[in-house]
């Protein structure tokens, strides 16, 4: 079967690439042709928009600019006329555009059409060429009329004088005083002599034709002669020539002294007028220059003419050329679209055709077939009866459709006899796990029933019988839910509500419609959880959490109450705190007391945490003692304890219960044999007076505790305002510590530590100094404790390590520094990091660094503290123990790690001279020192007596103000280099 399935597969998979090959070639030989028409329309698009309409778009340009340029020429030929230098105004540079644009026309011209382009260049090198002459004539032109306009200046000028003169002499000759040639004075005009009236008589002639002389040169031009005013010359000398006669006959009537001197003036005007009309530089003379000039500039004129005319000629033929061009170029696209859109029209359409063709072929022989195979196959499937026949007609063919209907016949032979073998065998094994399902029921732990869509039973377990103790006959399988439900209710089964929710509308939901708890006969709690099936019924689980209720129940006591004493713990006593004085309407007192056991950390340290666990629950049964019913008391701490007095307490009745629990706290424990006295310290506040908020009471309960373990312990003490002023004050004194850390603000001074037997200095201690900008200089024990509470010792802890280390670099190399530790730098496990970091920045080797350590130490998580201690001893550093003397003192420290050095306290020292336990600690100690092979340093030695009696007493080293007081690194270096101690 599988040979003739694949033999089928191969057979359809070849027919398909064959059908699937010519598909292919058919569109290859469509795509070949529709190309081979759309590069002849590209090409023939691409010749007419780069070619032939570039071509006429330049020749219309170049015709529009060759207009131009035949306008500015005639504009140019009437400035010339007018020779007063405006032809170079109205060239103005547009002539250059012109020319380029013809120039380009004869480059584009280059490449399209030889013989345009050498008459277009050849016309446009003339119309330039005579363009050139035109503008150097009109320049010469310009020049001859201002050498006009300069001489008829002159022979203006000289015409004005002579009139003057002529009415100059008119004027005396006509006065009444004018002196004759025998000294006397004739005033009558009538019986002048006779010479006199001939003189009156040429003047008026000479000034009458000076006068036309000089209209006709005011309206004359330079350009008149080319014009064809030819008489101007004649005229001219003519009138010049009248005037010399006038001139002549008046000449010797001027001889007489009366007009001796008008005679000089007018020869020299006459003169200045005959040379700027007559002279070669005259007038006249620039008439005859000008005609020369004209005649030959006409050539020019003509040479423009002739190559406006050509370059016209030739740029409208070609521009009717181009034209033409265009238009058959245009035609020769149109022509060759239409034909490649009917030959792709053509082409599509035998594509079309031939694949039609295809396609009818491949129905008929192939889908047709198969649609007939796939009727019969849905047609089988719609039915169970398998024996229905595979038509004949598909059976018989002897293609490949035939041979997949004959195996498909076959096919559902042994399928029919296959599903007769399955049903036997299926009902078999339906029983069997059905058996197997019954059994998985009844193996699960929880109660399970099965409920039907009409909310009928199914199946149950033995399991949920048992919880709601039902027999089989109630949960048979047919019987309503309705009447489960009533008889678990009437055995005493009752749905656990939440304390927020309502009642439950619909009575018989409770095993179809949410999850729920179910209280049965106070004996047990069954929790009970649905879930819908794919039919729409129920899978309803019943599973008894009694056991866990009450887990859950002691997990939610011990949430709220203290594990050690029993006692609600601080969330309890918050809420239940919360909740009385959120009651506003009560309007009462009410009294917190804060409690505080005082050495509950010694009893802690010496007898251990087992001891002080049961220290505690027998304070707590003596607290519970000391109440009334309506009072609460709580643990809300370590050793810290709460009361909270509500009935109607005032303060005298707060004062009662405080003393008579300092008193009943106060008496003695016998614990495993260990006889404990222990004291209390209590806070107390009061609300309404100190506020209503539980936060801000608790808070206020806290200060005044904190006030009376201030005061000396074993003690109450009420709430004052002026408390939260000094938290206030020790919180600002933080902020500005953190800014001084932030800001490095923080000094390091130095104190010298000296050999006692030789006075040589033999280390420096590095002590830590706050210099407060505005309030000055701050002890060191009011602002380490609040480093180490906030953790800010840890940073200047680590600063301090530094900057010591980077000045003991510079001392000589046999002094040691010595460098504070906090215990909270030993929790914090990054001191052995910092001094290997230190080290490693400054280049101190480690021998010469001493860290100084107190027993509190050693007195908390010692072994996790011996371990750094031995690490740091492991580098190289040395380890002195501190204010040795003043807390337990313990010798097994000493065993526990051997230090190199124990420093005895000030304190100590201070007295040694007048107290004998001062003496008897110091003596002790420096005995112990000596034995066990450790230096011993004193502490605080301010005068020549103590090192006197540490000397005896066989002390090392001493430091103190006898010796220096804390120094600035400066200093210290100074004095380091002179390696002795200066004493007061």
């Amino acid at each position: 079967m599988k040979k003739w399935m694949r033999m089928l597969a191969s057979r359809l998979r070849f027919k398909a690439l064959c059908a699937a090959l010519g598909v292919v070639l058919i569109t290859c030989i469509s795509g070949w042709i529709g190309l081979r028409y759309t590069h002849t329309v590209s090409t023939s698009v691409t010749d007419t928009t780069q070619t032939y309409l570039p071509l006429l778009t330049q020749a219309i340009n170049a015709s529009n600019s060759m207009r131009s340029l035949t306008s500015r020429a005639h504009g140019l030929l009437q400035a010339c006329k007018i020779a007063d230098g405006s032809h170079r105004v109205s060239l103005n540079g547009s002539r250059e555009k012109d020319f380029a644009i013809i120039e380009e026309l004869a480059t584009f011209l280059h490449n399209v059409d030889t013989t345009y382009e050498m008459k277009v260049r050849s016309a446009k090198e003339e119309l330039q060429h005579a363009f050139n002459n035109l503008i150097s004539s009109c320049d010469t032109q310009t020049s001859l009329q201002m050498e006009f306009e300069v001489q008829r200046y002159n022979a203006s000028t000289a015409i004005i004088e002579l009139d003057n003169l002529m009415a100059a002499l008119h004027a005396q000759i006509a006065s009444s005083s004018i002196p004759l040639g025998d000294g006397q004075v004739r005033r009558d005009v009538a019986n002048l002599p006779l010479d006199a009236n001939l003189i009156f008589t040429q003047l008026e002639l000479i000034r009458a034709r000076l006068g036309e002389l000089d209209n006709r040169l005011q309206h004359a031009h330079s350009i008149q002669l080319v014009e064809g005013d030819t008489q101007a010359i004649q005229l001219n000398e003519s009138e010049l020539g009248t005037l010399a006669s006038n001139f002549e006959r008046l000449t010797p009537l001027l001889l007489n002294a009366p007009f001796a001197s008008f005679k000089a003036q007018i020869d020299q005007q006459w003169n200045k007028l005959s040379q700027a009309i007559l002279s070669p530089t005259g007038i006249h003379d620039i008439w005859q220059r000008t005609s020369l000039f004209y005649s030959g500039s006409v050539i020019t004129r003509m040479a423009m003419s002739r190559t406006d005319i050509a370059l016209t000629s030739a740029l409208n033929g070609l521009e009717k050329e181009a034209r033409i061009r265009y238009q058959q170029a245009l035609d020769t696209t149109q022509v060759t679209v239409d034909e490649a859109k009917w030959v792709i029209i053509g082409v599509t359409a035998v594509t079309a055709v031939v694949l039609l063709g295809l396609s009818l072929l491949l129905a008929a022989g192939l889908v047709r077939p198969i649609e007939r195979l796939n009727a019969f196959v849905v047609r089988l499937r719609g039915t169970e009866d398998l024996s229905q026949q595979m038509p004949a007609q598909l059976i018989t063919r002897m293609d490949e459709v035939g041979t997949l209907a004959r195996s498909f016949n076959a096919l559902l032979v042994d399928l029919i006899d296959a599903r007769q073998r399955l049903l036997s065998e299926s009902s078999s094994k339906i029983n069997t796990q059905y058996e197997r399902l019954s059994a998985a029921i009844e193996s699960i732990p929880q109660g399970l029933c099965l409920i039907d869509a009409d909310d009928r039973m199914l199946m149950s377990n033995s399991r949920f019988m048992t919880l709601y103790d039902l027999t089989p006959d109630e949960v048979r399988e047919g019987t309503p839910l309705r009447t489960v439900m009533d008889t678990c209710m009437a055995k005493g089964a009752r749905e656990i509500k939440p304390d927020d929710s309502e009642a439950t509308a619909e009575r018989y939901s409770a095993f179809s419609r949410r999850p729920l708890v179910l209280n049965y006969r106070n004996e047990r709690t069954i929790m009970v959880r649905t879930a819908r099936t794919p039919e729409g019924g129920l899978v309803s689980v019943h599973e008894d959490i009694t056991e866990r209720r009450q887990q859950e129940q002691q997990i939610a006591h011990l949430a709220y109450h203290d594990t050690l004493t029993g006692l609600p713990n601080r969330r309890l006593f918050r809420d239940s705190f919360g909740k009385l004085l959120s009651n506003l309407e009560q309007k009462r007192d009410v009294a917190l007391l804060f409690m505080d056991l005082d050495l509950f950390k010694t009893v802690n340290d010496t007898l251990g945490h087992p001891v002080g666990d049961q220290l505690l629950i027998a304070v707590a049964e003596r607290l519970q003692t000391c109440m009334r019913d309506t009072d609460e008391v709580a643990r809300v701490g370590g050793d810290e304890f709460a009361i909270l007095l509500k009935d109607e307490r005032n303060e005298e009745e707060a004062i009662r219960i405080s003393r008579r629990i300092i008193d009943k706290i106060g008496q003695p424990y016998d614990i495993e044999g260990h006889i404990i006295v222990v004291g209390m310290s209590i806070g107390i506040a009061i609300s309404p007076r100190d506020g209503y908020d539980p936060d801000r009471l608790m808070k206020c309960a806290d200060l005044a505790l904190y006030r009376a373990k201030g005061e000396g312990r074993n003690r109450f003490c009420f709430f004052e305002p002026e408390m939260g002023a000094l938290v206030q004050a020790r919180r600002t004194l933080e902020m500005e510590l953190r800014k001084a850390t932030d800001a490095q603000d923080l000094q390091l001074a130095y104190q010298p530590q000296v050999d006692i037997a030789t006075g040589n200095i033999e280390g420096f201690e590095a002590l830590l100094r706050w210099q407060h900008k505005e309030r000055g200089f701050i002890s060191p024990e009011e602002f380490i404790p609040i480093a180490e509470e906030t953790g800010l010792i840890k940073t200047i802890g680590r600063w301090v390590l530094e900057q010591a280390c980077r000045e003991a670099r510079k001392w000589p190399a046999n002094l040691q520094v010595g460098v504070n530790v906090s215990p909270v730098q030993f929790r914090a496990n990054t001191l052995l990091a910092d001094v290997e970091a230190a080290l490693s920045s400054s280049g101190l080797p480690p021998e010469r660094l001493e860290l100084e350590i107190t027993e509190g130490i050693l007195m908390q998580d010692t072994v996790a503290n011996l371990d750094t201690l031995e690490a740091l001893r492991g580098l190289g550093v040395h380890i002195a123990m501190d204010d040795f003397g003043t807390g337990y003192s313990s010798l097994g420290y000493i065993r526990k790690f051997r230090f190199d050095r124990i420093k005895i306290d000030k304190s100590f020292i201070h007295d040694v001279l007048t107290s004998s336990d001062s003496q008897a600690v110091v003596q002790a100690v420096c005995g112990l020192c000596t034995t066990l092979e450790i230096q011993s340093v004193a502490e605080g030695v301010e005068d020549e007596q103590q090192l006197e009696f540490l000397r005896q007493e066989g002390c090392h080293q001493a430091q103190g103000y006898y010796f220096a007081r804390p120094m600035p690194a400066v200093a210290a270096l100074e004095m380091a280099t002179s390696g002795i101690a200066t004493t007061r």
